[in-house]
């Protein structure tokens, strides 16, 4: 094919003859061209004259991964062949459609198509698909690729497949098709001169703006300045910074990003007579045509979707691209000329970034495709014919979602009524589920305008908390059962005032946001309006709390449980959450979970929760009884220190009430209360004082006669006495106060236990009559004490250990306190007795103090006779 003469020519042109012929014999070709060759808007329109296309199948459907690049592309191609957008060629985005019956050439995203895959699963004339920058691996892309060559495979074999790319290792891509040819084309030879300026933080505006400054001012600056940047807070603070500077100098400073309303990325898009910078998001790498850009600033940042699992959803993190994406957006300076990139990190950073981007299919939540998947009829999810499979574990996970969310049959994973109708809603499955029963509650509207305010940025802007409408300061007077629901209010302030920037920026309202919000919402009454159903059991339409249960249906693995002070709480799953203070959900102990992130606190990496949505733990018994179990049996409570009967109610993990008031047999509570007590075995018995004497006494015994093969009474042995200890026994303080004893001595043999009565008595009758307990401690002989008079008579010191061992006398002074220790009795009456006599005489003249106390009479009172 030969393009119009009124064309520009591109470097696709000469290979637009080789496409067609390898599709002619192979049906499928790769094509790996780099930006700027015009891949996007040449060969689309080659397929249509190629006489490849049945009369049955005369349509080219050409996919683009981004709805900016699906409209800029369509218009494109419009303005090249002289077409009217809308008729031989229009677009198919999401809520936003250009198309007519007779259009032969729709470009549209990935997931338009695969809506379109399953309520026409043989692609009615549709005669070719072309996928566009496949290089990027959206999950989308990677999806349809398979459904294509599956639809190619079983019953449409005369479907074209055409991939193209910028990079790309063709090998699988070939392969995945059969094995079909691969097209090179050359793209334009203008040079692109690279420089590295390292910046610490390369997206803000104290390293964009004197970069900007300084190619403005450049004496050969004359074409457009792209400015590549993360996400639309970094482009809004470096748009504030740059208009003055820009204006002074006669240029002007555009936005551009998915977000942005139409009118708005044409204007980025379309030619100017001003200089333009453009700061964009990485919707600009590829297939968006920006005529006349001479020099790129890259801030190699860009904000990629990733599965977040705390939250269940995607989200968008910050990260580095890939050498690959850097070099795709430096081409962009040298598609009409040569050009200049400066990138805002260094040469040795960029070596060791990665040569690609993870493809989204390892990266991202899976529900949405596996609920296609399902309602395509694929019951081996791991099976399917994937061009990357993801891991098992993470198919699992979106099977188990949707089973929560009631898409898929518990028992065979089949695809349900309400599944169904989910997939009617471009939305992903929780929100999907939320709309469908504010819909079976007649409240469509209200459940739309949830639904878009948890899919769309947050429409508060990032304000001090003292300018909030949630503030710290307001919620001090105000609680209440959601933090969603008051969005509704100020969503309704905005459409009043009419999204009027200034009267919504003083309320602290984004009027971006909120304007995306409602066109959402429209969207989602409209097309809820043409028809889904009715699910079982609708809500009443007066129920307050109606929008409470359709979170809840859409979060059910999200409920929380309040624990503690500080907004703390537990959910399901077992991860802690702690309420962010601007949070109105304070005073509700089970609440739903809507957006957990982590965030750093001390270090410790924690869920934070803005929005929450306060529950009855009587929902969930209703809505979700197979998630709900009952433990009833004893147990050991550690708070109370006793066996309990105990009956619990769990929603999976979480603990949701419990009752300790049932009634335990004695033989299953002390078995309990052993087992519950088996590591203070040693310390129930260290801790008895009668246990601690014996003991005391068993291990003199035991050192003083090793022979006898005394045994071992460590940890194992008080443990195996645990049982009987905790005999007829339900709490510890009864344990501790039970008899220790006469266990400890049924460790002993008879003749032990006899020995160790008669070696190491627990106690002496001493001549006074009175019976004096000995005190033993370890590596020192008994000890026994006594007044000196109760002593009188005693000629020699008493022994024990079968003799071996005299005991240690305390002699005590009739004020208690020892005047001599002794273990030589006889020693002390015939030496030292005479001087302790002549001290203790004086100051005690009442008491006996014989000159030969061997012979007197000993005295138990403390009054000698008179």
């Amino acid at each position: 094919m030969i393009p119009r003469s009124s064309m520009i020519p591109l470097p696709i042109d000469p290979s637009l003859p080789a496409i067609v012929e390898a599709l002619r014999v192979h049906r499928a070709v790769v094509v790996v061209a780099p930006p700027g060759a015009g891949k996007s808007t040449r060969v689309p329109p080659a397929l249509l004259v190629s006489g490849l296309l049945a009369t049955e199948h005369p349509a080219v459907v050409l996919l683009q991964p981004r709805r900016v690049a699906a409209r800029a592309t369509a218009a494109r191609i419009a303005d090249e062949q002289g077409w009217t957008l809308g008729r031989q060629v229009g677009f198919q985005v999401r809520f936003e459609r250009r198309v007519t019956a007779k259009t032969r050439l729709r470009v549209q995203t990935e997931g338009v198509l695969l809506r379109q895959l399953l309520s026409d699963p043989l692609l009615n004339g549709v005669g070719a698909v072309v996928l566009d920058e496949f290089h990027e691996r959206s999950l989308q892309t990677d999806l349809a690729l398979a459904l294509l060559s599956e639809i190619r495979r079983d019953v449409r074999p005369d479907l074209l497949l055409v991939v193209m790319s910028a990079t790309l290792e063709t090998g699988p891509v070939s392969a995945a098709l059969g094995g079909c040819p691969v097209v090179g084309v050359e793209g334009p030879a203008y040079p692109v001169a690279v420089t590295y300026r390292p910046s610490l933080r390369p997206a803000s505006p104290e390293a964009i703006v004197p970069e900007v400054q300084r190619s403005l001012d450049a004496d050969d600056g004359q074409g457009h300045i792209l400015v590549f940047l993360p996400g639309m807070a970094e482009i809004r603070r470096n748009q504030r910074a740059l208009e003055p500077i820009a204006a002074e100098r006669g240029a002007v400073v555009l936005p551009l990003h998915g977000s942005l309303p139409a009118a708005e990325q044409d204007r980025a898009l379309r030619p100017s007579e001003l200089r333009k910078v453009i700061l964009a998001t990485n919707v600009a790498e590829t297939s968006l045509t920006i005529d006349g850009v001479t020099e790129v600033i890259d801030s190699g940042l860009a904000r990629l979707a990733s599965y977040d699992a705390p939250r269940g959803i995607d989200r968008l993190v910050l990260s580095k691209v890939s050498r690959a994406s850097a070099d795709q957006r430096a081409g962009r300076a040298g598609r009409t000329g040569p050009g200049r990139c400066v990138r805002l990190w260094s040469e040795r950073e960029h070596r060791a970034r990665p040569e690609f981007e993870v493809p989204e299919v390892q990266r991202v939540d899976l529900s949405g495709p596996v609920l296609a998947l399902r309602a395509w009829g694929i019951q081996d999810l791991a099976a399917f014919g994937w061009f990357e499979p993801p891991a098992a574990s993470r198919l699992e996970e979106a099977d188990r979602l949707l089973t929560l969310l009631g898409a898929l049959d518990p028992r065979d994973r089949r695809i349900t009524p309400v599944g169904r109708r989910m997939l009617d809603l471009p939305v992903h499955p929780r929100l999907a589920r939320l709309l469908l029963a504010a819909t079976d509650s007649r409240r469509t509207s209200e459940g739309a305008a949830l639904v878009a305010l948890l899919a769309e940025k947050e429409i508060l802007l990032e304000a001090p908390a003292e300018r909030s409408p949630f503030s710290s300061r307001h919620n001090a007077l105000a609680s209440g059962p959601c933090d969603l629901l008051p969005r509704l209010d100020l969503l309704a302030e905005a459409e009043a005032s009419r999204f009027a920037p200034a009267v919504l920026r003083a309320r602290g309202i984004d009027p971006v946001a909120a304007r995306r919000v409602t066109r959402l919402r429209d969207e989602l009454q409209r097309l809820v309006s043409l028809g889904t159903g009715n699910l079982p059991h609708p809500l009443g339409d007066d129920d307050q709390e109606a929008p409470l249960r359709w979170l809840l249906l859409a979060y059910p693995d999200r409920v929380a449980r309040r624990r503690g002070a500080e907004g703390t709480a537990v959910m399901v799953g077992g991860r802690g959450v702690r309420l962010h203070p601007s949070s109105r959900v304070r005073d509700r102990e089970f609440f739903v979970a809507l957006d957990p992130r982590e965030e750093r606190r001390q270090g410790k990496l924690e869920l934070h929760v803005r929005l929450a949505s306060a529950i009855h733990p009587e929902w969930l018994e209703e809505e979700f009884p197979e998630a709900l179990h009952r433990e009833v049996g004893p147990v050991f409570d550690p708070v109370r220190s006793r066996v309990v009967g105990r009956t619990r109610l769990w929603y999976h993990d979480l603990l949701l009430r419990e009752d300790q008031s049932g009634q335990v047999e004695a033989a299953e509570a002390s078995r309990l209360l052993a087992e519950a007590l088996r590591d203070q075995a040693v310390a129930l018995f260290h801790d008895d004082s009668a246990a601690v004497s014996w003991l005391a006494r068993y291990e003199f015994v035991r050192s003083s006669l090793p022979e006898l093969g005394w045994p071992e009474l460590g940890e194992p042995e008080f443990q195996q006495l645990l049982p009987r200890l905790c005999e007829g026994c339900r709490e510890v303080a009864q344990v501790r106060q039970a008899a220790k004893v006469p266990l400890l001595e049924d460790l002993l043999a008879p003749a032990q236990r006899r020995e160790l009565n008669q070696s190491a008595p627990a106690a002496l009758r001493i001549p006074s009559g009175r019976l004096v307990n000995l005190i033993y401690e370890p590596g020192r002989p008994p000890v026994l004490a006594a007044r000196i008079q109760e002593l009188f008579g005693w000629k020699e010191t008493p022994r024990v250990a079968r003799g071996r061992v005299p005991i240690l006398l305390h002699l005590l002074a009739p004020n208690h306190r020892p005047a001599q220790i002794t273990s030589d009795l006889a020693s002390f009456w015939a030496t030292t007795y005479h001087q302790v006599r002549k001290e203790l005489r004086g100051r005690y003249p009442k008491h006996d103090w014989p000159e030969n106390p061997q012979a007197a009479q000993p005295r138990s009172n403390r009054r000698a006779p008179s």
